[in-house]
């Protein structure tokens, strides 16, 4: 199946079609309106199977800022339930750092709630290293039942890679 998925950049009418979630449906309407970055989406025929985000916007942690500057953060990897380990996450950070490469970058930074030990585990079979080894605090913005937002505060741990070129 995994063969029938591909992966595209998604626009922001590929967004109020696809996205359900509505949390993510505001923040990725929010930023690629701005042109923040570029979302990839990961379809099955028309259906949305999974999606990462790629933040090019300097992020809004100071400590991200300072410590790397310029470095681009992979944001919002989802895969859908029922197509979990199928290799569409694999797929779309291999199809993320193949862009960001192309577009000049030569190094990734993407955070993890620390409890989250199947993705810890699978950034660091990619050759994702800890940036550090303190939890940084950031914030997961919640959209209310009334389209009000609320900012709610969450560890994150923060993980780097070097990118290698694509191979073509």
């Amino acid at each position: 199946m995994e063969d029938d998925v591909s992966i595209r950049a998604a626009s922001d009418e590929d967004v109020r079609k696809l996205v359900d979630h509505r949390d993510e449906k505001h923040y990725f309407l929010e930023h690629l309106g701005k042109g923040r970055g570029i979302l990839l989406f990961a379809v099955l025929g028309e259906v949305l199977v999974g999606h990462i985000f790629l933040r090019l916007e300097p992020p809004e942690e100071p400590e991200l800022r300072d410590g790397l500057p310029g470095v681009p953060l992979l944001q919002h990897l989802r895969v859908m339930d029922e197509h979990q380990r199928s290799g569409i996450g694999r797929r779309l950070l291999s199809a993320a750092e193949h862009r960001l490469y192309t577009l000049g970058h030569r190094r990734v930074a993407l955070g993890v709630h620390p409890d989250n030990d199947p993705a810890i585990n699978l950034y660091r079979g990619l050759r994702f290293s800890a940036w550090r080894a303190e939890h940084l605090a950031t914030f997961r913005e919640h959209v209310l039942d009334d389209g009000s937002t609320v900012r709610v505060q969450e560890p994150c741990l923060v993980f780097v890679k070097k990118l290698d070129p694509p191979n073509e």
